[in-house]
């Protein structure tokens, strides 16, 4: 799951809950609200929001993570090692990613009776 986190180097977020200073500094980053709607995004990771990179891991270990669940990635002692050695070794992280993607690639889809197409991404459907 750190490996795949990892895809939080490309991307936007809302505005989450995050330390006062570091969001005051995002916001000065935001894109103007479209004209679909008035909530303003921001990129996932800062250095390189458009590359697929190890600089998201390079993020959390200066304590600059979007969502409180990339942080954790870094604080929390389980998975520390992890983003550190991501970090530091963007190539080895690269290659286990792909691999990472061609495993859940190979997850078996749930077709049928078995599987679920959401109305809504957030929600489990009603039955």
């Amino acid at each position: 799951m750190v490996t795949l986190s990892g895809a939080h180097s490309a991307g936007v977020s809302h505005y989450p809950s995050m330390d006062p200073e570091f969001a005051r500094h995002l916001k000065t980053k935001c894109t103007p609200p479209s004209n679909i709607g008035s909530d303003p995004t921001l990129s996932l990771e800062i250095q390189t929001p458009n590359r697929l990179d190890n600089k998201y891991y390079k993020d959390l270990k200066n304590h600059k993570g979007l969502l409180t669940s990339d942080q954790t990635l870094f604080d929390s002692p389980s998975t520390k090692r992890m983003v550190k050695n991501n970090a530091r070794y963007g190539a080895n992280w690269g290659n286990k990613y792909a691999a990472a993607m061609v495993r859940m690639g190979n997850i078996g889809v749930l077709t049928g009776t078995k599987g679920e197409i959401r109305k809504n991404c957030r929600v489990v459907n009603y039955r």
